[in-house]
């Protein structure tokens, strides 16, 4: 018989949790032992799930209830900030590049403007 590795389990705190969940009966809690398993240190998990399984008074369904309620009184790991990563452009908000100036041509300006001689004047030829 040969073993193969779940795909699923790709990091310690996966593989923490799992056990954990397995461990308390709860296969379907995944989740919520993966949020714990990144929170609190790996040895003292397993040390409370020991002293959980141990307790021979506790019926199995409550198994995972009375870990979850320990856990109130342990201390977290600290937190790690996370690097803020710049965010990814969408295709609509593209940013524009700078237009070169257009220069207009001196034949429009001319014909466009009205000569500073004919404001003196008076003379208005258009």
């Amino acid at each position: 018989m040969r073993l193969t590795p779940d795909s699923h389990l790709h990091s310690r705190e996966h593989l923490l949790a799992d056990d954990l969940a397995r461990m308390m009966g709860e296969p379907k809690k995944f989740a919520a032992y993966l949020g714990i398993a990144k929170r609190y240190p790996e040895w003292r998990l397993r040390a409370l799930a020991r002293r959980v399984l141990e307790k021979e008074d506790l019926p199995s369904e409550a198994r995972g209830k009375y870990f979850f309620a320990a856990l109130r009184d342990m201390p977290k790991l600290p937190v790690k900030k996370k690097k803020r990563r710049a965010k990814k452009r969408s295709h609509g908000s593209k940013k524009s590049k700078k237009r070169k100036s257009r220069t207009i041509p001196a034949s429009y300006r001319e014909a466009s403007a009205p000569r500073a001689a004919d404001a003196l004047t008076g003379d208005s030829a258009a």
